[in-house]
């Protein structure tokens, strides 16, 4: 009965991974185009990271889960087979699943802590940083200093993963298979990863968002003392409630991003080398509740922006998209010409006087 549980459990894993990978790509693509193409403000700092964050979550599902695939749903069933993993089929496979995975996640991880770190400065006035983080060319180079960064933290993984291996099997006969992750390396690379990819990106994160909300606060209870003129107020609410959204999102993000990648953490830490059997189930369960967090990106753009909503819309159906800032900008268009004196033209008032005229000279 036990084994009939874990069977099924692992099946339901690798169906989900599938899910993941056919609801993930699509989506993150949708990001990414929303976010450089159709979005009122992409010279944001944050939606630019944002941008580039939804290329790297687009990666996260085609490493480890894609091995979950394979191995519950195909090779599995495959009596001719004696590979079990992805990762076994060849030395190459094996390095470049593997630096993916590590890559993608932690990339990911520092981008969102960027993100939030740009959104940070940005209300901070007074901060000499803002005005050099606000500029788009140099947040996209901060960007890239950090995909190269990790990206080369990450490297000795595509040197020392991986070697081969000549077994004798069943038949005695010689072949070579493929040991990945057992290199001595990973006992240390496995703590280096958790403070790449947890620790320090949680603490940062938490930071800015304590530092984002003290500062709203502040600014609200700025807004509500000072008396502002009867145009003014307007404008004011409306730049306020479109930062507001920018911070629910983020406040979201920071919120999803830890209650989906703090258990595979504390398994690690406190229960990785205690817990022996079906240790592979719950290492797949924990890494399909990881990547969840970085597939359901869409959905909270999605509920946090009205206006990432109403382009997603427009994409999706292929109507025009109609910006809330030009609708705003043309009614204060409007209402400047409307509060013009009108101009009487000279015409009328030619014929008005040829009129008056008209009776006196028939009269005479």
């Amino acid at each position: 009965m036990e084994n009939l549980f874990i069977e099924i459990a692992q099946f339901l894993s690798g169906v989900y991974s599938l899910i993941l990978i056919l609801v993930g790509t699509p989506l993150n693509l949708l990001c990414f185009y929303i976010f450089t193409r159709l979005v009122p403000n992409r010279s944001n700092p944050t939606i630019i990271v944002f941008a580039h964050l939804a290329l790297i979550e687009l990666l996260i599902p085609f490493t480890w889960n894609i091995n979950y695939v394979v191995r519950e749903l195909l090779w599995k069933y495959q009596k001719t087979t004696s590979i079990k993993n992805v990762e076994q089929h060849s030395l190459f496979i094996c390095k470049l699943i593997a630096y993916g995975a590590y890559f993608s996640l932690q990339c990911a991880a520092w981008l969102k802590t960027l993100a939030t770190f740009a959104r940070c400065v940005s209300l901070h006035n007074n901060w000499p940083l803002k005005n050099w983080l606000s500029k788009p060319v140099v947040i996209r180079r901060v960007i890239w200093f950090v995909v190269i960064l990790i990206g080369f933290l990450n490297f000795p993984i595509l040197i020392v993963n991986g070697k081969r291996e000549y077994v004798n099997d069943q038949y005695n006969q010689t072949k070579i298979e493929i040991k990945c992750y057992q290199s001595s390396f990973f006992q240390f690379w496995e703590i280096a990863h958790l403070l790449l990819y947890n620790f320090i990106p949680f603490t940062l994160m938490i930071f800015c968002n304590i530092l984002i909300i003290r500062q709203v606060r502040e600014s609200r209870n700025r807004t509500q003392r000072s008396k502002l003129s009867a145009t003014s107020p307007k404008h004011h609410r409306t730049k306020t409630s479109d930062g507001g959204r920018l911070t629910k999102t983020l406040i979201l993000v920071t919120i999803f991003f830890i209650l989906f990648t703090s258990p595979a953490a504390i398994f690690y830490i406190f229960f990785g080398k205690k817990i022996k059997n079906h240790k592979n189930l719950i290492t797949m369960t924990f890494s399909n509740l990881a990547t969840t967090s970085h597939v359901t990106s869409f959905i909270i753009y999605w509920l946090t922006s009205a206006d990432f909503r109403d382009a997603a819309i427009s994409a999706i159906f292929c109507r025009p998209i109609t910006s809330q800032r030009h609708s705003i900008e043309d009614k204060q268009h409007d209402k400047h010409i409307s509060d013009q004196p009108p101009l009487a033209p000279p015409i009328v008032q030619s014929n008005d006087v040829d009129q008056r005229k008209l009776p006196l000279l028939l009269s005479s």
